[in-house]
């Protein structure tokens, strides 16, 4: 049993408190009782400072755009819209109390009721963590669902007939997974049971959406406790084909106990990039063993259609975990190998990443830790050392455009790190040998 801590509109950072002390006095005035709902109060119940603050109540949007002089339609069949007390106040989400029904997408009502009341709103919610009311003006808590119960029981418990709730919603599938690893819940077997009988709705949500809450499963702590969920319901295949993402030679669950060992030692919260690099992997911890299947990694991360940066840095991440591994694996690393290695930009997430495996395949990092106690020691001039050999000089030798340029510079470059090259002089007498030469 955990202890809670009472929810109260004093527990907010004052200009949330302000903004929703003066949003529900004005729908006071309007005959119309506002409420604080779901993940902010949820927060305070469990000792957290909530960033910002959803409000409910049984305003319509028309009554609600009467109340103030700035809102935002944002949702307006739904009943939601963005509101804000004053110019330099914090904007806050005002939803009207409603029922649905008939969700012939598995994501939005085609039946949508405003309501009166927080019992016929709490209806409608996902968990009953979720759906917890507190009333900014007079300090009252509403729990219509027993949600503070659960939350005291570290239970994750969904409002109602949790088959139903699933079935309205494919996405709810994913975000029991995120909100147990988040909120150190347990899944209640109801829901668990749920999760797998109604896994084929998930199906019917687009992969944005999906990749919306990976992008928060990763940005929040325990991920490793979402993914394994996932598996445990019979979702992960469902979200990504990481069983196709594998070595032969090794069992699906072989596989996915690397990957969840790695994401642990990841950390809590290792971000979108560094988290698809870990659970798209196809060779977990040994990307020189099968450095073609890559192929398929990119596809599948193309599949979820992330970002351009996002596609980007994963396939860095990947490309410099072999470039590490590689240069591990070589007799002789020169200075100049190292020193293009680790000043990549992505270099110190990568190593991040590579140090995880290790750890996740019970391998010895002592190779890794040497090179990250060699990048930090470097100083700037020694990462981007002023160069000796210019395009200028190039130009001036007659040397043609084309390959050969840049394999100049960069030979020029590589000697210069390593110690070959120490003065101007030295480095336009090498470069006149190398240009008589060609």
């Amino acid at each position: 049993m955990r202890r809670l801590r009472r929810p109260s509109v004093e527990q907010l950072e004052p200009a949330l408190a302000g903004a929703a002390r003066g949003i529900a006095a004005r729908l006071s005035a309007a005959g119309h009782r506002a409420w604080i709902v779901g993940g902010a109060v949820r927060d305070l119940a469990l000792g957290a400072a909530p960033s910002d603050v959803d409000m409910a109540s049984a305003a319509t949007p028309d009554e609600v755009e009467r109340c103030f002089e700035w809102t935002q339609d944002v949702g307006r069949p739904f009943g939601t819209l963005l509101v804000r007390v004053s110019a330099k106040g914090p904007v806050v989400q005002h939803t009207t109390f409603r029922s649905e029904a008939d969700y012939a997408d598995a994501r939005r009502p085609a039946t949508v009721r405003f309501g009166s009341s927080v019992e016929e709103d709490a209806a409608r919610r996902d968990f009953t963590c979720n759906a917890l009311y507190l009333d900014p003006l007079v300090d009252e808590v509403r729990d219509p669902t027993g949600g503070l119960a659960d939350l005291e029981k570290g239970r994750l418990r969904c409002v109602g007939v949790a088959r139903e709730r699933f079935e309205e919603d494919g996405l709810r599938l994913v975000r029991l997974a995120r909100f147990a690893a988040q909120l150190g819940l347990e899944p209640d077997p109801e829901a668990l049971a749920a999760a797998r009988a109604a896994a084929p709705t998930l199906s019917r949500i687009s992969v944005e959406r999906v990749l919306q809450e990976l992008e928060r499963i990763f940005a929040l702590g325990h991920p490793a406790r979402a993914i394994e969920l996932l598996a445990q319901c019979e979702l992960l295949e469902r979200v990504c084909a990481v069983d196709a993402l594998r070595p032969t030679d090794l069992a699906p669950d072989e596989a996915l106990t690397l990957r969840l060992s790695a994401l642990t030692f990841l950390g809590s919260a290792p971000g979108l990039a560094a988290g698809l690099a870990v659970l798209l992997d196809p060779s977990p911890g040994d990307p020189l063993g099968r450095p073609g299947d890559f192929e398929r990694a990119f596809a599948e991360l193309e599949r979820l259609r992330p970002a351009r940066d996002t596609r980007r840095e994963v396939g860095d991440l990947w490309r410099l975990e072999v470039a590490t591994l590689a240069l591990f694996a070589g007799a002789l690393a020169s200075r100049a190998q190292r020193v293009r290695l680790v000043r990549k930009p992505t270099w110190e997430q990568a190593a991040h990443v590579l140090g995880a495996w290790l750890a996740a395949r019970g391998e010895d990092p002592s190779e890794l830790r040497a090179l990250a106690e060699f990048a930090a020691s470097l100083t700037p001039a020694e990462r981007e050392p002023e160069p000796l050999v210019t395009s200028a000089d190039l130009e001036r030798a007659g040397v043609p455009r084309g390959r050969a340029w840049g394999q100049l510079l960069e030979e020029a470059e590589e000697r210069q790190i390593d110690g070959e090259l120490t003065t101007r002089k030295d480095a336009l007498a090498w470069l006149a040998a190398r240009a008589g030469a060609g």
